[in-house]
């Protein structure tokens, strides 16, 4: 029987909800059709339908990305998934195809995901864009660095005051920072203070520490979560840190700081926190391990425009010649840059650097690996032309996104 792809109606949102869920191998989230309903864009869905039943669902959120030195039209691509009972048959490339084709459409210049199996996404021009490290501590205390710089003051504040300030605060840090969003209100709502006990599993409600400066005005949040039991007479908790948002080095200190040195603590975990985190910097007793992962991907949809909008670190000019391996065209663009802009056009004329997308869109948010590549044999083209790229792409701070969508 034929699967036809095509956009979820609004009637549909609740089996979306069970489709994705089983897909990934969960129960269905009764919270999520209420997510899906405030945050979706249901012309940038895409579901599959074989005799009228939905085998496979997947949507992209519009969001708005820092990119270096400004923000870019992105489409979120999230919850790709389809049904254990039918794998392997194209769907998914029909589907992804079909919300970047739609994406293209509505004007977006990127497309952005994190990917649950990694070899699935550079076939389709994706490429890793941003890093995230797993951290866990289980040395206490620890002891400042006698060159770190002096902690701010920190204190604990109630839900209330927390939906009032993080967002304030979380707007300044991410529009320096490549690869986070901005976050609507009920973006907020449903998917940063959300605490009902589904979300806690074992763990306590919700914890909110802001640093402040010495005016008493936010300059930090860490959102955070403590576990723990009994043993014999003593208490052993773990903290689980959701999000850390730092805009000073005093805040950054302040709120490490607060975070390893609290009583009873004995293990800190963090699933996400950017890779240039370097506690070693801040404690002089930090040996801990930080397991590297995958963080956001992107996959550059319109070259031309990309290259154009975003700010460079170094000035030069170079001819990429291009392999969409979704398409399989291969075109050739030339990059001018002076005085950190930049002006993309398509040009006929010799390449300096050959690369597939996937490693162009890499490269975008600021990770420039050009010279790496080029040892590895994934792109061709003289040393210094690599050179000239990874000073001209690499970008500080390093890209870094602050949630999974």
């Amino acid at each position: 029987m034929a699967v036809e792809i095509r956009a979820v109606a609004p009637e549909e949102l609740d089996v979306l909800g069970r489709v994705t869920a089983m897909a990934f191998g969960q129960d269905p989230d009764p919270a999520a059709e209420e997510s899906y309903r405030k945050l979706l864009e249901l012309e940038r869905s895409r579901g599959a339908f074989e005799g009228g039943r939905m085998v496979g669902a997947s949507f992209a959120y519009g969001l708005e990305l820092t990119i270096p030195g400004g923000t870019a039209a992105t489409a979120g691509v999230a919850s790709v998934g389809v049904l254990p009972s039918h794998r392997r048959r194209g769907i998914m490339r029909r589907m992804v195809t079909g919300l970047l084709a739609e994406a293209q459409d509505q004007g977006d210049m990127l497309a952005a995901l994190w990917s649950t199996e990694v070899p699935l996404y550079g076939r389709f021009g994706f490429g890793v864009a941003g890093v995230t490290t797993k951290l866990v501590i289980d040395r206490f205390p620890l002891v400042p660095h006698r060159l770190a710089p002096r902690p701010a003051p920190v204190v604990l504040v109630e839900p209330d005051e927390a939906k009032e300030v993080l967002p304030s605060v979380f707007d300044r840090k991410r529009r320096e920072v490549p690869g986070m969003f901005a976050r609507s209100a009920d973006w907020w709502e449903l998917e940063i203070l959300a605490d009902g006990p589904r979300l806690r599993g074992e763990a306590s409600s919700l914890r909110y520490a802001l640093a402040l400066d010495s005016d008493g005005h936010p300059i930090g949040y860490a959102q955070y979560r403590t576990s723990g039991s009994w043993e014999g007479i003593g208490l052993g908790i773990t903290l689980r840190l959701e999000e850390m948002i730092a805009l000073t080095p005093a805040a950054y200190s302040g709120l490490w700081n607060f975070l390893v040195n609290q009583d009873l603590v004995r293990q800190l975990r963090a699933w996400n926190v950017p890779a240039e985190t370097a506690l070693h910097q801040l404690f002089a007793n930090f040996r801990e391990a930080q397991t590297l992962n995958d963080g956001l991907w992107l996959r550059i949809l319109d070259v031309e425009s990309a290259l154009s909008s975003r700010r460079y670190s170094a000035d030069g000019s170079l001819v990429f010649e291009v392999f969409d391996p979704m398409t399989a065209k291969l075109s050739r663009y030339r990059l001018e840059v002076s005085g950190g802009s930049g002006s993309c056009r398509r040009v006929s004329d010799s390449p300096d650097l050959s690369l597939d997308l996937e490693d162009l869109s890499a490269g975008f948010l600021g990770r420039a690996r050009f010279r790496r590549l080029g040892a590895l044999g994934r792109l061709k083209g003289e040393p210094a032309a690599r050179a000239l790229a990874d000073a001209m792409f690499d970008w500080y701070p390093q890209p870094w996104c602050q949630e999974v969508f």
